[in-house]
């Protein structure tokens, strides 16, 4: 399976981290979304990373739904129950996460763009910190995809806005702490 990505996408991240755990066949390659490079663009007419071309050429795009696939390929897999109410508590911790991710972005195409202040600036922040505090509550001493995915998330922040406390944040620094050196998390990491 072939990934287009970004090093430093968090999301690409999260796949990649999926592929390592459950030790699935993913080539990631790198694509810079923002300069319309024409093999992205066949694959995912948005031009957004990630997209995933699987076996029979078909493309998959959107984080979610690629991580779904990936989750799907490993019948009992251990990192996301198949169903009942743990299933939808961690696929909700995942757009929790993924919803603080867009705000960082966001965030950082503003700081590039020049826009360091003002109502949207602030309601990105004010998204991050209730984020956060919920994320909190929602991850455990378990090494599931809702705690794969808080580390990702964590870390993109030091990456993008290391002024942003996490570790304020005793379960997530714990979590950080016990997770960060797998080989799924240690070998995606940006340089």
């Amino acid at each position: 399976m072939k990934l287009f990505g970004s090093l430093t996408s968090p999301y690409v991240r999260k796949l990649r981290v999926i592929a390592s755990e459950l030790a699935l066949p993913v080539t990631l390659y790198e694509s810079a979304a923002l300069e319309d490079p024409a093999d992205l663009i066949a694959a995912n007419p948005l031009g957004k990373v990630p997209a995933l071309v699987i076996g029979d050429g078909s493309v998959l795009y959107d984080s979610p739904v690629i991580a779904a696939y990936l989750l799907s390929l490993v019948p009992g897999q251990p990192l996301l129950p198949e169903s009942g109410m743990a299933h939808w508590h961690a696929r909700t911790t995942e757009a929790l996460v993924d919803g603080m991710l867009d705000a960082a972005i966001v965030l950082r195409f503003n700081q590039v763009g020049g826009v360091t202040s003002g109502m949207w600036v602030d309601r990105q922040f004010r998204a991050i910190d209730r984020g956060l505090a919920a994320l909190a509550g929602r991850v455990g001493d378990g090494t599931t995809y809702a705690e794969l995915c808080a580390v990702v998330a964590c870390e993109y922040l030091d990456l993008r806005w290391p002024q942003i406390d996490w570790r304020a944040h005793a379960t997530l620094k714990a979590v950080h702490e016990r997770l960060a050196d797998r080989p799924s998390l240690a070998g995606s990491r940006p340089a």
